[in-house]
């Protein structure tokens, strides 16, 4: 799987296993279909670096997070952005659902960690990790607890 023309900085399997989604520095998110293992979709919008990728869970809908400071989810089927979520004010490094899939974590280079409320799109908590940047964030199994990995 050598589609993408510059770095891959990270990929997520389907929860069926049938695609693997994989995002890379040229600025694009593919789908990977797992039988034939060839790129059965390509996601374009981003414009900057693509830095993180997962799916989110019991649904068709992959989740990236990008260099541009936004945080996108994608229908895997069509190719195409569902919705955007801006307000971050640095690159986005990671983005992930909660088990649910009803509300996403999203980290950025400035130290800031996002909540959105995926059904009305809306950021509903942030938190200000200091001056180092937020690398990456995941929810217990309940949903009630959050892990921030941050460079302090």
């Amino acid at each position: 799987m050598t589609d993408h023309n510059q770095a891959v900085w990270a990929c997520a399997f389907h929860d069926l296993g049938d695609f693997l989604v994989t995002c890379s520095m040229d600025q694009t998110t593919k789908a990977f279909d797992m039988t034939t293992m060839r790129c059965r979709q390509t996601f374009r919008g981003h414009v900057d670096s693509v830095n993180f990728v997962t799916m989110q869970p019991f649904s068709n809908n992959v989740l990236t997070a990008s260099g541009d400071k936004t945080v996108s989810m994608w229908d895997l089927r069509t190719g195409l952005c569902v919705q955007t979520f801006y307000g971050h004010n640095n690159a986005c490094n990671h983005a992930v659902f909660n088990k649910k899939g009803d509300t996403i974590v999203s980290c950025d280079s400035d130290g800031i960690v996002k909540l959105w409320d995926v059904r009305v799109v809306s950021e509903y908590l942030q938190i200000d990790t200091g001056q180092h940047p937020a690398n990456a964030a995941c929810f217990d199994r309940s949903g009630k607890v959050l892990a921030i990995a941050s460079g302090d």
